[in-house]
């Protein structure tokens, strides 16, 4: 596996919060990680991190239900609509620049280079933009899950900024506790290009201190019943079963030792596992079997949405040359199982495409 050179994250870094706990756990990552692009000039004063918080626009719908009083039952006390915000809102993260300062402040030096910015409006939407103003190399944002049936109707906004950043993007979850350091990272390699961005992270990623990589290369299972059986034989020959199964044994191992030559690194061990299954529970099965404070997957750039090829051919057909709304990746199954289900925060790498 040849070596990729060019960094894969890069400044500036881009905090995404709200206050809640899995937030909180970006915010610390996001410290591990600001140090290795200290000395960072953007020119025009821009910081090395900025951190942003979005407050939701209420619909007037919603301002209508607010106006009107609730009475608890078996009270004759009618509390207003003051009251109500205040006793569900008492405990949680207000989006305001005095609040995100109070919040994130505290974990860094004062003079390390942070912004601060707040926006109203919908927060998937309104980082995803901001991201792109900044050119950012990296989106810190915490993954709380909505419930299942509520995220599979509505999405999650961890999920849609992993899907559609133009760069590299850091999910935290609420679990995960990162020491001082993130000692054990496990990176997925396939050979593919996307595998080398996640070598060439891990890399970077080391002196934050990085002293134990497990290299994973999860296959699915193939016989000669899935790829000949229906054709030739119903009941095929042990011996052709066994001969598919060593020539992928020995393709996963190959590429295996290809990663670990390009990690070969003083003070670091690199151990392997090839396994056999569904990549994505089985990635995340092992980072818990083995203890990773990070998952690192290669997130191939030109995996473009279903919607932006049709988008290019209306445009041309109607004479126009504008980009198509969504033109960002979208996630692999694998990927996408790993950030709803991982144990550990997971880093999706993304070398940043250029504009068209």
């Amino acid at each position: 596996m040849s070596q990729v050179t060019s960094p894969v994250l890069s400044p500036p870094l881009l905090l995404a919060t709200d206050g809640s706990p899995s937030a909180q756990v970006a915010q610390r990552l996001m410290r591990l990680v600001a140090p290795i692009f200290l000395g960072y000039d953007g020119g025009d004063g821009q910081s090395l991190l900025t951190a942003m918080t979005v407050s939701p626009r209420s619909s007037s719908r919603s301002k209508r239900l607010l106006r009107k009083k609730v009475a608890l039952p078996g009270s004759s006390e009618n509390f207003s609509s003051d009251t109500a915000a205040q006793t569900t809102q008492s405990d949680e993260f207000i989006p305001s620049l005095d609040s995100l300062t109070a919040l994130v402040r505290p974990d860094f030096s004062a003079n390390f280079s942070l912004a601060l910015e707040v926006r109203q409006g919908k927060p998937a939407t309104e980082i995803l933009n901001y991201a792109r103003t900044i050119n950012a190399g990296l989106i810190a944002v915490g993954y709380r899950g909505a419930g299942s049936t509520r995220e599979l109707l509505l999405g999650s906004v961890a999920a849609a900024i992993a899907r559609y950043a133009p760069c590299s993007v850091l999910i935290a979850r609420p679990t995960a506790s990162p020491r001082e350091g993130l000692h054990h990272a496990m990176v997925m390699v396939d050979g593919s290009a996307a595998a080398k961005q996640a070598i060439a992270a891990v890399r970077q990623l080391i002196p934050i201190g990085i002293q134990r990589i497990t290299l994973v290369h999860v296959q699915i299972p193939v016989n000669s019943n899935y790829l000949i059986g229906p054709f030739v034989s119903p009941n095929p020959s042990w011996q052709l079963n066994q001969s598919l199964q060593d020539a992928q044994h020995e393709a996963g191992e190959q590429v295996l030792q290809q990663a670990k030559a390009a990690l070969s690194l003083p003070h670091i061990d690199v151990q392997t596992r090839l396994q056999s299954g569904d990549p994505g529970p089985t990635i995340c099965h092992l980072a818990e079997e083995l203890g990773a404070d990070l998952l690192i997957l290669g997130c191939d750039p030109r995996r473009r949405t279903l919607r932006s090829p049709l988008q290019a051919f209306r445009n041309a057909r109607r004479g126009e040359n504008s980009r198509p709304a969504l033109r960002n990746t979208r996630l692999s199954i694998p990927e996408d199982y790993a950030i709803h289900y991982a144990p550990c925060p997971v880093l999706l790498c993304r070398r940043s495409l250029p504009l068209e």
